[in-house]
């Protein structure tokens, strides 16, 4: 397996298509429920904010900001405004696209989804349901 984080992320697909339907509908429900996570860790990085920084502008304190980046927090919508607004950023919810792949079958996914590094992470744990946010671009 090549060091290349997007080499590693195909292989991961690769893996769940060969295990199948139920590895792929595993592998996606993950992606959905680190989105938010995702686009969180990379606003604050494109906004030059370290988690304390984010902490004082927001008022949530650095390790829920910690815990919501690593997947082990589900924070609430107060807390999410409160963490996007000093990124100037907004929750918005996005329609999912529809892409057909070559071989004719429909797969679906997410129009903002980033894979984190929290994906490991939460294989320790069972994920729970939550609905998928965006932030704004």
């Amino acid at each position: 397996m090549s060091t290349d984080f997007s080499q590693l992320i195909a292989d991961i697909e690769q893996e769940a298509r060969d295990e199948g339907p139920q590895a792929v509908r595993e592998l996606e429900q993950f992606r959905e429920e680190f989105s938010l996570a995702s686009q969180l860790i990379e606003s604050r990085r494109e906004g030059k904010l370290s988690q304390r920084e984010l902490a004082k502008l927001s008022g949530v304190p650095q390790s829920e900001i910690s815990r919501i980046e690593t997947g082990a927090s589900n924070p609430t919508y107060a807390t999410i405004t409160a963490l996007l607004r000093p990124l100037g950023k907004r929750v918005q919810l996005v329609d999912d696209v529809t892409l057909t792949t070559k071989g004719g079958g429909r797969r679906r996914r997410r129009a903002a989804t980033r894979t984190s590094s929290a994906l490991r992470a939460s294989r320790q744990r069972k994920p729970e349901a939550r609905p998928a946010a965006s932030t704004a671009r």
